[in-house]
């Protein structure tokens, strides 16, 4: 098999944030970081708030009250941002200052953008139809919040007393205000791996995946969670062998993405595989197939195969391998 690259950091992976964690305090009090001039972000269930092709940022004034709000870095003009993420009063809330504000101020609809993120009016749109219009610095304001956003809202009580916990470190850590003990951001290590066999002529082929709760046509590289005890390679021997019954060897590590949905980080892996045998587990994995370039290329122009696309690092492992000849 020919040596993939490594993937380059685009869609989600890409960084322009200096999370800056000295200044997130010791306390959730953001009174500071407010006072200097930061601006929000809001979030609300993984939708973000954007209007004129990105993020909606306001000023505090807008901001309800006893939101999650999450210090979340600066640019490099020194700009600070605050991700506040909503409960539904507070989405309530803000989506009623802005009618209040269209019906005051309101927009030629005539001659104004018109839908999706360049709307010129503020809509929610989920981070998933956004990633490839961001630019880095709100790509990566917008993962942040939406990670943390989901965590927050699945850790409000203490697992070791059950009791409602407090943020303190700039949203960046939940107190119990009983013992004291500390809970922070979960993240779940995924590998995704792309198969690749090699015959005597030296045609390679890809083995992909449709998940049984997918369409029939489809396919994505396999992937899975990794298990306490054990590497990144072992879980994707481990991985591929559950799924496909497939021995594979020679993983090689070829980058990582954030996929905060809810909290997790996913780690891209070629690995070779010695044959063309396998067996779908039918439970998680309904069909296999294996796909020469060519094949491959044809199908997904046809229409009868959808692969991902480079939003994921699913689409940038794929296409990397199409390209790579």
């Amino acid at each position: 098999m020919k040596p993939l690259p490594p993937v380059k950091p685009i869609s989600l992976a890409r960084h322009g944030i200096d999370r800056d964690h000295l200044s997130r305090g010791q306390d959730g009090d953001l009174h500071e970081l407010w006072a200097s001039g930061a601006k929000p972000v809001f979030e609300h269930r993984g939708s973000l708030l954007v209007a004129a092709g990105g993020l909606f940022i306001s000023d505090v004034d807008m901001v309800p009250d006893e939101q999650t709000e999450i210090y979340l870095g600066r640019d490099a003009e020194g700009t600070r941002y605050i991700g506040v993420s909503l409960d539904d009063v507070g989405r309530s809330e803000i989506d009623t200052s802005l009618a209040t504000s269209r019906a005051r101020d309101a927009t030629d609809l005539l001659t104004a953008p018109g839908e999706g993120i360049d709307s010129a009016e503020p809509v929610w749109l989920p981070l998933r139809q956004l990633a490839e219009s961001l630019d880095d610095v709100q790509v990566s304001l917008a993962c942040e919040i939406v990670g943390l956003g989901n965590w927050h809202r699945a850790h409000q009580f203490s697992p070791r007393t059950g009791n409602p916990t407090q943020t303190n470190l700039g949203g960046w850590v939940r107190t119990d205000p009983d013992n004291g003990s500390e809970h922070f951001p979960r993240t779940d290590p995924a590998v995704i791996v792309l198969i690749i066999n090699t015959d005597e002529d030296g045609i390679e082929r890809v083995l992909l995946g449709n998940n049984a709760a997918w369409e029939a046509d489809r396919f994505s590289p396999l992937a899975g969670f990794v298990e306490p005890g054990e590497t990144l390679e072992h879980a994707v021997i481990r991985e591929v062998f559950e799924e496909a019954h497939v021995e594979v060897a020679n993983p090689q590590y070829l980058g990582s993405q954030p996929w905060p949905f809810p909290c997790s980080l996913m780690l891209g892996f070629s690995a070779e595989a010695p044959s063309l045998e396998f067996a779908a587990d039918e439970a998680e994995i309904a069909t296999l197939t294996w796909f020469t370039r060519e094949e491959l290329r044809a199908a997904i122009e046809r229409g009868t195969v959808r692969a991902p696309g480079v939003v994921s690092i699913a689409g940038q492992l794929l296409y990397s391998w199409l390209d790579n000849v």
